[in-house]
């Protein structure tokens, strides 16, 4: 036995599911929108978090090296060794577990609230509109 949607539900549905049919469009111009300084804040958030999933599945030996990209202000790296330890136990990564992609953007998340001042919602809905534009185009 179905049971059919009320017109309420119908109208729920119709709404989420053109939304989800616009969300790359709705992405691509969201990017557009943000400032340069909070993309490269924000990128550096999410490959941080590839990297500690990387890091994860690896033998690497400094986590340190591997999770920070490139040349990254000292300032940062000083954050990142105070704060890495800390989620890490957070979400009990003591080398054998994988990230969910929750935990993924969890932790992309509160790292670019953290650099960038942003609020936990807003730095959840940049967070994914930056790895959603870097799937699509490395920045």
């Amino acid at each position: 036995m179905s049971q059919e949607k009320s017109w309420l539900g119908k109208i729920l549905a119709s709404i989420l599911g053109l939304f989800a049919s616009k969300w790359p469009e709705f992405v691509a111009k969201l990017f557009t929108k943000i400032p340069d300084e909070v993309k490269e804040k924000v990128s550096l958030a999410v490959k941080i978090v590839q990297n500690i999933k990387a890091f994860i599945d690896s033998p690497a030996a400094d986590l340190i090296t591997s999770v920070i990209p490139g040349n990254v202000d000292d300032n940062i790296k000083i954050w990142l060794r105070k704060v890495l330890p800390v989620i890490l136990e957070k979400y009990h990564l003591d080398g054998g577990s994988a990230l969910s992609p929750e935990e993924s953007h969890s932790i992309a998340t509160n790292i670019t609230q953290e650099l960038t001042g942003l609020s936990f919602g807003q730095s959840a809905l940049t967070t994914e509109v930056v790895y959603q534009s870097m799937k699509e185009s490395p920045i």
